[in-house]
């Protein structure tokens, strides 16, 4: 990633974070619920393939260190998704619990490894 984008490698990350959390709450109040989170599970999990091809990955053909690159970018992806969708529904615990997870993931997820990858996939010059 070019040094003088890397100041902005958090934000973008925290965007692309809030925009999933944002899908997983519209795929929980969509009519069809369940086909919406498993049709946004797999389309998180084919962005995190294509983010760690483009960018995200290692620089060499180790495959396990591909599919480490693939946990570390998809995994917040598909738990802030989740937590979306199961924020639309339940009780005051849940919503509770489902606003703190996604609270933490917008404030740890940018500044971890994994954000820095997901922002150098997205950010020209990566």
């Amino acid at each position: 990633m070019s040094a003088s984008l890397l100041e902005y490698a958090p934000a973008v990350t925290g965007v692309v974070l809030l925009a999933v959390l944002l899908a997983g709450v519209l795929a929980g109040r969509s009519k069809s619920r369940w086909t919406a989170l498993a049709g946004g599970i797999v389309l998180i999990f084919a962005a995190g393939v294509v983010l760690t091809a483009v960018g995200g990955g290692p620089e060499n053909d180790d495959p396990a260190a591909e599919l480490t690159a693939l946990y570390t970018i998809t995994l917040p992806l598909l738990i802030a998704f989740v937590a979306g969708w199961l924020l639309v529904r339940g009780g005051w615990l849940r919503r509770f619990l489902v606003i703190a997870i996604g609270a933490f993931l917008l404030v740890a997820f940018p500044y971890a490894a994994a954000g820095q990858a997901t922002a150098t996939a997205f950010l020209p010059g990566g």
